[in-house]
């Protein structure tokens, strides 16, 4: 039986549309499945939950990246499901990493025909986070996407150049594994997923099934003309080369700010929680 966790107001206009592609090609193979519709914020958590607290499995997400992070913590054991996605969101940067199709009937046939493979999510504080995770300039670009009007991908990229001239970076403390740094850092991230953000390339080299954190601080160092020039390096996705750049592979990392700040998890947004990571596997990826 797969259940189906319907986002109706994904970014995406058309999530109604690819609801039925998927009951469409689900009905054609004769397979179960039942729809079970979010209402409100944090109800697709609420759903996931209910849902796999019965035992339920295999759970199929039509949304994007913050309803698939939703789901993902409303798991009651991540490494009991599988779960499928049918991308429907602004930026749907996760589908992008693990190559679904972007149209909805492909990517049901995906889950029908593809492999359930293991893949990993990180652990933020006691929250999941499958894609990328921040308390840097990620956090102020959300943040300024939240209160502007814009839709779709192109308000990334504004609030991206709005806070390239705005945002003054976090003295941060960072502790992995007997490494200890101290940074003043405009990006700091972790990541399991390659971008974010609506294609933002913050780290290309990210497998998303190698049991590691990819841990990324980049330094504000030089004035408002070097943090262009690594916005630059940033978009071509070429940031890990980028010289005020630190990127390092763990299993366990700690962010301290010098004071308490918000941070993002697959661009959902957090107050008061400890930016401590590890690495967890055991979910299984229809891809």
């Amino acid at each position: 039986m797969y259940h189906i966790i319907f986002n109706p107001i994904a970014g995406k206009k058309n999530a109604d549309k690819n609801l039925k592609a998927v009951e469409k090609v689900f009905s054609a193979r004769g397979v179960e499945f039942d729809v079970h519709t979010s209402k409100q914020e944090r109800d697709s958590q609420t759903i996931a939950k209910k849902l796999t607290a019965n035992g339920a499995t295999d759970l199929v997400v039509i949304g994007g990246d913050g309803t698939l992070h939703e789901v993902l913590n409303g798991m009651v054991d991540p490494t009991a499901c599988r779960i499928g996605l049918i991308p429907s969101g602004t930026g749907n940067d996760f589908a992008e990493k693990i190559g679904l199709p972007m149209d909805a009937e492909k990517a049901a046939l995906r889950i029908l025909d593809g492999d359930a493979l293991p893949t990993d999510y990180m652990e933020v504080g006691g929250l999941r986070c499958m894609n990328v995770g921040g308390l840097g300039m990620d956090v102020d670009v959300l943040e300024r996407c939240k209160r502007g009007k814009m839709k779709g991908k192109m308000k990334y990229l504004i609030s991206l150049l709005q806070s390239l001239f705005a945002f003054k970076g976090y003295r941060i403390e960072m502790e992995s594994e007997g490494r200890k740094e101290s940074h003043s850092a405009l990006i700091a991230a972790v990541c399991n997923g390659a971008q974010f953000g609506g294609g933002i390339p913050i780290c290309p080299t990210a497998e998303i099934d190698d049991g590691k954190i990819n841990v990324i601080l980049v330094d504000c160092i030089g004035g408002v003309w070097k943090i262009i020039k690594a916005f630059l390096q940033l978009m071509k996705g070429n940031i890990l080369t980028y010289p005020a750049t630190t990127h390092f592979l763990c299993d366990k990392v700690r962010f301290v700010p010098e004071y308490p700040c918000t941070v993002q998890l697959d661009g959902e947004l957090y107050k008061g929680i400890d930016f401590d990571v590890k690495i967890c596997t055991g979910l299984r990826f229809y891809r």
